[in-house]
């Protein structure tokens, strides 16, 4: 091929990184509706503390929780999208913050899997401190769900650490 339309291919490539960033925009608008929900849920519980009970106390906190771990979830997200957008080495003057660096994709997949199975973790316990009786098989396939997600989370750093070991 002519080096001319190497470098052109090339550009094109680097240039289509940009597609990413309506779907980082749409993150970062989700982030704002978990955080809306957040200020809700905690207003209203706020408000309602004086009749609650010891489980209801407990079910709030743990909807605070769920709703902070979905918040962090989203903001890893967003993190891995933005190291698609910035150069690895800063600009003249310029400084990254530490805290905006993704180690590398396959720390990003645990921490991912981590942050579901907590939030399906959250749900289930939310769902055995309910007061109101809970479903038998919707409780099952909670359970499910979330071995699914911690098997497939320990499957995944095994993984890494085989290819790992190969590597080094």
């Amino acid at each position: 091929m002519p080096p001319r339309f190497n470098r052109f291919f090339r550009a094109a490539l680097l240039a289509s990184r940009w597609g990413m960033a309506p779907f980082c925009l749409g993150l970062v608008a989700a982030l704002l509706i978990v955080l809306v929900q957040f200020l809700r849920e905690l207003a209203y519980d706020v408000t309602g503390l004086p009749e609650m009970d010891g489980s209801a106390v407990i079910l709030a906190v743990l909807k605070l929780v769920d709703l902070v771990l979905v918040a962090n979830l989203v903001v890893m997200i967003i993190s891995a999208g933005v190291e698609i957008f910035l150069p690895s080495v800063p600009a003249s003057g310029e400084e990254r913050p530490e805290s905006s660096k993704i180690v590398d994709f396959a720390g990003l997949k645990l921490r991912l899997f981590a942050s579901i199975s907590a939030i399906a973790a959250i749900d289930l316990l939310e769902s055995f401190v309910n007061t109101a009786p809970a479903e038998k098989n919707a409780v099952l396939w909670e359970i499910a769900m979330l071995l699914a997600f911690v098997v497939s989370g320990v499957m995944l750093a095994l993984m890494d650490r085989l290819a790992s070991d190969q590597r080094g």
